[in-house]
Formats: C-alpha cells, structure tokens, sequence
C-alpha cells in the first residue's frame, strides 16, 4: 500500500512471507524442492463504509457545489470542492467520506499521463479535504458557546436576550438578521438562537462566558486536534485563544472574542473535527472516536 488504508495496515494486510528451498546439481538440474516455512496469509481490514451511502454522499456534493457556483441556491459563489462525513454518532464508525474534486485511483495503476497527473496536482484533486482541509466553521461554532455558557452558568436554558439588531459594545457588531433586515430577532432563549443562528446572542453569551471556558469546551469537543483517523495527512487546526493574538504581537480585546464566540477569527478545523464535535453533540455529550475500521 503507497497511501491510505493499504498503507496504514500495510504490516497487517502483507502477512509472513514463506521460505522455498531449492536444491539442485552442478548443471543446474533441480533435484529436489520443497517448502520450508510456510507463507501465512494477510489479515483482513473491513472498513465501516457503506458503500451505497459512500456513492449517493458523493453524487449529492458533486451536484450541490455545481448548484452554488451557478447560482441554483440563491446567488453565484465560487465554489468548487468540499468534503462530505456521515457517522454513527454513538459509535464513531464513519459510513461515508467523501473529498471533492476527487481523482481516479484506477489511472495510477498502468502509469498515469503527465496532463492528467498536472490537472491533478493543480485542482488539488489529491487532497483529503475531509482530513486536511482547514476552514473557519462560523455559526455551527455556536453550540460549543452555548454549552460553555450553560455548563459554566452564565446562561441557563431560561435565560432570553434581546436582540436589537446591533450589539451594543466593543465595535457594535451587528447581527446577520440585522444587516438584511434592518432589525433583530428580539428576545430569544438559548434553543431560539441556535434555531435562528443569531449572532446577537452569542455575542453576549460569549462576553458573558469569557474566551478561556469557551476554549476548554472546544477543546473538550475535540476542537484543535487530531482525530487519530486511520489516515495520513490530518491537519490539526487552531482554537482561537489569546496565545495566538498575542504570538502575532496584538493584544487581546473582547472584540475578539465576540468573533471567536460565533466561529470566526482564528477558529479554523477540518471536517472530520467538526464530524466528532457534532457527533459528540447529538449522542448526548459523549466524544467518540471516529474510525474507518
């Protein structure tokens, strides 16, 4: 195995190789061979892909990201990759990973061509996004802000903020809701703002939490490190922290940490992190390995 599974579990897959003696004459005429050791065959890896599922979570990204780039959803973006991960949240067994674009591995068997190999390299086709790609998560970020508000007290399921449309400190950031229709979504619990998405809220829940709790339960999501998936290439990404700021020579201000509180500034992961983190927050708070084995 040159990469992926094959090559992880290259020592388990090869087994033992046998031993054939061969005896033969001064003219090279075989007199007699017999075997040795004996050769003792591989084990088998079964992943935990369902390959029916694997095949419809591809065919699904490919035709979505066509239809956001040609304006099929809303409006023309540039979008052209992304990554799918289906899994079974209370066990971590991952059913489908999927990286757009992706390649034909059936090419590399005979010798691929150069203009192949080059459109390759050059879309990228190669990477895993699912593992290495890093990208700000924005409003999915916002149940670890919920839950480090609610562990740590500083909001309780009861607890309803007003959103003005604009909030009103450090910078007055506005709510998404606010910049397309000029007002806020007013008073919401914690339920009605992760349903709504409201930045307004988690602003003031993040303010209210403070950056370093909202850290530790990023961290406790898996956030910011390696899954340990059975594959090379994992990227860890970043947790935005006042470590990072201040290694840039800035200094930390609670602006920041509105950013941080809704899943942008320095926030950057893959999506099999986000894979485990939203696992882990639909099997009741439980984190789970992910494993393709």
């Amino acid at each position: 195995g040159k990469t992926g599974i094959e090559y992880i579990f290259e020592d388990y897959l090869k087994g033992t190789d046998g031993i054939k003696q061969i005896d033969m004459a001064v003219d090279g005429t075989v007199t007699e061979e017999y075997v040795s050791e004996e050769a003792v065959a591989g084990s088998d890896v079964v992943l935990t892909i369902d390959a029916n599922l694997q095949k419809v979570a591809g065919e699904a990204l490919k035709n979505n990201i066509e239809k956001i780039a040609s304006g099929g959803f809303y409006k023309t973006s540039a979008a052209d990759a992304g990554a799918v991960i289906v899994t079974n949240v209370k066990t971590g067994e991952i059913l489908a990973m999927v990286s757009y674009p992706d390649y034909d591995p059936q090419l590399f068997v005979d010798g691929i061509s150069q203009e192949q190999y080059d459109s390759y390299t050059e879309g990228k086709n190669l990477n895993n996004r699912a593992i290495s790609g890093l990208y700000s998560p924005g409003s999915i970020y916002k149940m670890v802000t919920a839950t480090a508000g609610l562990e740590t007290g500083a909001i309780t399921t009861k607890t309803r903020i007003n959103d003005t449309g604009v909030y009103p400190k450090f910078g007055n950031p506005a709510c998404w809701y606010w910049n397309t229709y000029r007002r806020g979504h007013g008073y919401l619990n914690v339920t009605q703002a992760i349903q709504k998405s409201c930045n307004y809220f988690f602003y003031e829940t993040g303010y209210r939490t403070g950056i370093d709790n909202i850290v530790k339960y990023a961290k406790y999501y898996g956030l910011g490190m390696k899954t340990g998936i059975e594959l090379l290439g994992e990227e860890t990404g970043t947790i935005a922290n006042p470590d990072l700021v201040e290694a840039r020579g800035e200094v930390w201000t609670p602006g920041y940490t509105l950013s941080a509180a809704i899943g942008q500034g320095d926030n950057s992961y893959t999506p099999i992190q986000i894979a485990r983190y939203i696992s882990s927050l639909a099997n009741g708070g439980k984190r789970v390995d992910l494993t393709l084995v």
